[in-house]
C-alpha cells in the first residue's frame, strides 16, 4: 500500500494518504514519520479515503501514528467515507487509560 506524504510548511500541515489496502506493508513509513516528528507539527491529516481496506496492523500502525502525534501536541484528523471504516477510527483515536 502507498503511502504519499506532503508537508506544507506555511501551515505546518503534514498531509499522508493512504491508497490500497492499509496494513503491516506501511509500518517502515509509519515508523518513519513517529521517529522524525516534530512538536512544531501543528496538523496532520491523514485520508484513508482511497484505502480498500484496514487491517489490524494498519489500525496498530495508525494508533500508534496518532498516539505519537497527539503527544506533541499535533491536531491530527482522520478522512474516510467508509462507513465500515468508523468503528477503527474510534479505536485508533482513543486515548489508552
Amino acid at each position: 500500500m502507498p503511502v504519499h506524504t506532503s508537508y506544507i510548511a506555511a501551515e505546518d500541515r503534514l498531509d499522508l494518504v493512504f491508497d490500497g489496502n492499509l496494513d503491516v506493508s506501511v509500518s517502515q513509513e509509519i515508523w518513519d514519520i513517529c521517529r522524525h516528528a516534530s512538536s512544531d507539527l501543528r496538523t496532520c491529516i491523514i485520508d484513508l479515503s482511497g484505502a480498500e481496506r484496514l487491517f489490524d496492523s494498519g489500525v496498530a500502525l495508525l494508533q500508534m501514528l496518532y498516539r505519537r502525534l497527539n503527544d506533541l501536541g499535533t491536531i491530527v484528523v482522520i478522512l474516510s467515507d467508509r462507513a465500515d471504516f468508523r468503528e477503527q477510527i474510534t479505536v485508533i483515536t482513543r486515548r489508552a487509560s
